[in-house]
């Protein structure tokens, strides 16, 4: 009997132990949602705090509130389109932030609130129970609601009956009982669990959200995560590091800092990651505030999405990481963090926060401590994910490819229905037009001529009959059947090849980008089609000014700039595309005159083109488009062509008489370039047969780059297929002197008369 008493006691003394502290994370969690700290009287604070309140007001004024009501809104009154259930509480958790929120004008506004508990009621009893079967997206009942609703639970916990309270959160409990799946979809639902246990007083499922991130935190060898090359995976062979990535972010680091100091802090030592992943994966893909499109997925093609707000959203996540960051790595972050924020000539740092962390923002600009970190010149391969960021002085350049490891491009829920050549070599080149591609981009660019894409421009991959969205994104989430495709990167420069085949014709080919100082040479060779249509390799499709005028020269000749011109120049040495911003010219060498197809064109779009979901509303801008035309049937057609970012058509004249590139190779078995200034000789090996160029010799597939600068000799190289389970010996004809390092795998065969390099690659 007394030990039957003690176990009682004990059990009683830790639920109570516990109770306080569950309203601690309670009231933590609240604050993290409405914000502390800054200023009403601010002026930007003012506007933020009203726009809360007229967006309750405009959900509030158009509820349904009639007593016999079959819905909440009648554009979400669907029973089989799971995203309504999401959307109808996004909007109660709006009306319930403009409740809860100090200082907002409709702080404690008693009939918002008799409203939104009404409608929180009648979701619960029509909509989203304990007792709900699924239906449309599971995304919607286990990760999108659950969010949403335990949100509303803690903003207005006092003012909900415990009645109220447990029918909600077993309705959560009921879709989510765990935080299952991998990465985001994980993180995503430990949050929702973690939240839910702290309403409802539960160790046990703070516990599982908090032991959840132990599965996320370590770094992945296959499938979905985070790699030490910087890559980052979900859906198993999607690129997502500002997609899901961002999500993961943007709900990790808040649970992190809520759960810190209570019980259930996370004490992972491989939560460190999270820090490096700052640095490696998430650093690289922001270009002055936006986002590369490359890494976004399926977002690239949603209305409510953009580079620009996705980049900020990455800001807001590493701005909050700094608060509780150690020393070194916060100062790092608030580095990176301030030169974004004045580089970006789109949106304001400051005004652009949430409330939640505007004062954060506040204090890292008024903080004179923390200096930008300058321009980052660097070169990244993001080999587990086929992309490629290159960091020159005043641009960067993006390169997205497929193989037999990632797909070409994902387009599931109605989304980026013309997303199908972005995985084929799609380059992107961003410079101080940072909206070059936002402000309507995707829905009205050419979708079958991206810049670096080699296409059959008229395989129809749309659909044949009206309202047939299935066909619109044929051929989604297939990988290539080739598997050299990669690069190799030294110090800031960097080499890249891709061999393709496009989905559902004959089209294949070889596609090399060899990345320096302020030149990007782009080579193409064995290209092949026999489906008798037109093959085209696009140079450049940019977004021109709002009247289309942007100056455009061939051969220092200037063309007409009337929209609709369009004209096949020939024996074009050089081109120079005047940008609409200062810094943003682009100017285009050919090393072989050349036929070029120039377009300049208005196209026009709506979103819902390309996101089944959004709105129909049509917009319209202008375009100048530079291709090849290889013609039908092509058999080993070929291309090269250098982009010069950010020269003016002057300084493009001055490189076609004095290159700085030399083009050593471009055929089916070989692609390589030289760069004299640099002394970098860089190339890609197709085969597995003994192949010399320049000064290289390579006995398999593999990506090299040797740099002399008359002191040091400087070698990368890597085995692009991932496939070899052996070696690749390499010949350099250069006397090598002394070995000063090698990596681990690295045998010198000989330094002298040439070097000699067995790498093993296995």
């Amino acid at each position: 009997m007394p030990r039957c008493f003690l176990i009682a006691f004990l059990a009683l003394a830790s639920s109570l132990a516990f109770a306080d502290e569950y309203d601690d994370l309670r009231l933590k969690w609240k604050d993290l949602t409405t914000g502390t700290g800054y200023n009403p009287a601010d002026p930007d604070v003012a506007s933020k705090l009203t726009s809360i309140a007229n967006a309750a007001t405009n959900h509030r004024s158009s509820l349904d509130t009639s007593p016999s009501r079959t819905f909440l809104w009648s554009d979400l009154a669907s029973t089989t389109t799971s995203s309504h259930v999401t959307h109808n509480y996004n909007r109660l958790r709006s009306m319930a932030l403009a409740y809860a929120t100090p200082n907002c004008p409709l702080q404690g506004d008693t009939a918002l609130l008799a409203d939104l508990i009404s409608a929180l009621d009648w979701m619960n009893a029509n909509r989203y129970n304990a007792t709900t079967s699924q239906y449309g997206n599971w995304w919607d009942w286990e990760i999108g609601t659950p969010l949403a609703l335990t949100d509303i639970c803690v903003l207005i916990y006092d003012e909900l009956s415990p009645a109220q309270r447990t029918a909600y959160m077993d309705a959560v409990n009921h879709q989510v009982p765990t935080p299952d799946m991998t990465q985001a979809n994980q993180v995503w639902k430990a949050r929702a669990v973690g939240v839910r246990g702290c309403i409802v007083k539960s160790a046990t499922k703070i516990a599982l959200s908090r032991d959840a991130f132990s599965n996320v935190f370590p770094y992945a060898t296959s499938s979905d995560g985070f790699y030490t090359d910087g890559s980052f995976i979900q859906h198993n062979i999607h690129p997502y590091t500002a997609g899901y990535g961002a999500a993961l972010l943007s709900n990790i680091v808040p649970v992190l800092n809520w759960l810190s100091g209570s019980s259930w802090e996370v004490t992972d030592p491989a939560q460190a990651n999270l820090t490096q992943w700052v640095y490696d994966s998430f650093e690289p893909i922001i270009y002055r505030g936006a986002a590369w499109d490359l890494v976004r997925g399926r977002e690239a093609g949603r209305n409510s999405s953009n580079p620009q707000a996705t980049g900020h959203s990455l800001m807001n996540s590493i701005l909050q990481l700094a608060q509780f960051a150690p020393a070194t790595d916060a100062a790092r972050m608030k580095s990176m963090l301030k030169e974004w924020a004045l580089t970006d000539t789109e949106r304001d740092f400051v005004s652009a926060r949430s409330l939640s962390t505007f004062s954060m923002a506040i204090d890292l600009m008024a903080d004179g401590t923390a200096l930008p970190r300058g321009e980052k010149i660097a070169h990244y391969t993001f080999a587990a994910m086929d992309r490629v960021v290159h960091l020159g002085r005043g641009y960067g350049f993006g390169l997205s490819m497929c193989s037999t490891r990632i797909a070409n491009f994902e387009s599931i829920n109605g989304e980026n229905l013309s997303g199908w050549f972005t995985g084929d070599g799609q380059t992107i080149l961003y410079n101080a037009d940072l909206d070059a591609f936002g402000d309507h981009y995707q829905p009205t660019v050419d979708a079958y001529r991206l810049p670096g894409v080699t296409a059959d421009v008229t395989h129809s991959k749309l659909p044949h009959t009206a309202n047939s969205l299935g066909p619109r994104s044929k051929g989604q989430s297939t990988l290539s059947p080739h598997d050299w495709v990669g690069g190799a990167t030294l110090d800031v420069y960097g080499a890249a090849g891709m061999q393709f085949k496009g989905v559902g014709v004959s089209l294949t080919g070889k596609k090399s980008w060899f990345m320096f100082d302020d030149e990007v040479v782009c080579l193409g060779a064995g290209i092949t089609s026999s489906d008798a249509r037109p093959i085209e390799t696009t140079v450049e499709n940019r977004k021109l000014n709002s009247d289309g005028s942007n100056a455009f020269t061939a051969n220092g000749s200037v063309q007409p700039t009337t929209l609709g011109w369009a004209e096949s120049l020939t024996h074009v040495r050089s081109a120079h595309l005047a940008g609409t911003a200062l810094g943003a010219d682009i100017g285009f060498y050919f090393p072989q005159a050349t036929s070029i197809q120039a377009v300049r064109e208005a196209r026009t779009g709506a979103w819902n083109d390309i996101d089944s979901d959004a709105s129909t509303t049509l917009f319209t801008r202008n375009y100048l488009r530079l291709s090849f035309e290889h013609g039908s049937n092509p058999s080993g057609a070929s291309y090269q062509y250098v982009l010069l970012p950010g020269r003016s058509a002057r300084h493009v004249e001055h490189y076609v008489n004095t290159p700085q590139t030399t083009v050593l190779a471009n055929t089916s078995t070989v692609q390589a370039v030289a760069e004299t200034t640099l002394g970098i000789t860089a190339a890609n090996f197709w085969t597995d047969t003994v192949q010399s160029v320049g000064i290289l010799t390579s006995n398999k597939k593999s990506s090299v780059l040797v740099r002399n600068d008359g002191t040091f000799i400087d070698v990368s190289v890597s085995d692009p297929t991932q496939m070899n389970t052996g070696t690749i010996d390499l010949q350099i004809a250069l006397d090598g002197g002394t070995l000063v390092s090698a990596d681990a795998g690295v045998t010198v065969t000989q330094t002298s008369p040439g070097i000699g390099l067995s790498v093993d690659v296995n």
